[in-house]
C-alpha cells in the first residue's frame, strides 16, 4: 500500500516523484508499479486488499478483474455483484 504525505508521491524504487493525484489513476507511472496498488495498470504491480475485519493482503495486479474473488472483501473485482464481502 503506498504511503505518502502531502501533494507528492515517490515511487518505492526511488525513481519518479509525481503529484499524489496520479496514484491509482489507472496509469502506470512507476517502473515498480508502486503508484497503482488499487488497479491492474502495471504488469509488475500489486493490488492491496484492505479486507477490513480480516487480514490485509497484497495480490499481483494481474489478478485484478479476472473474475475470481481473491480478496475476501471483493475489492479486486470491479464489476458490481461479482464478489460479496466475506471478511
Amino acid at each position: 500500500r503506498p504511503s505518502f504525505n502531502g501533494p507528492t508521491f515517490r515511487c518505492r524504487d526511488g525513481g519518479a516523484e509525481m503529484p499524489s493525484a496520479r496514484v491509482n489513476d489507472d496509469y502506470c507511472d512507476c517502473l515498480d508499479g508502486s503508484d497503482e496498488p488499487g488497479t491492474s495498470a502495471c504488469a509488475l504491480g500489486a493490488f492491496y486488499c484492505a479486507n477490513v475485519g480480516f487480514k490485509p493482503r497484497v495480490l499481483p495486479a494481474s489478478r485484478v478483474d479476472d473474475g475470481i474473488c481473491d480478496c475476501c472483501d471483493g475489492s479486486d473485482e470491479s464489476v458490481a455483484g461479482t464478489c460479496q464481502d466475506a471478511c
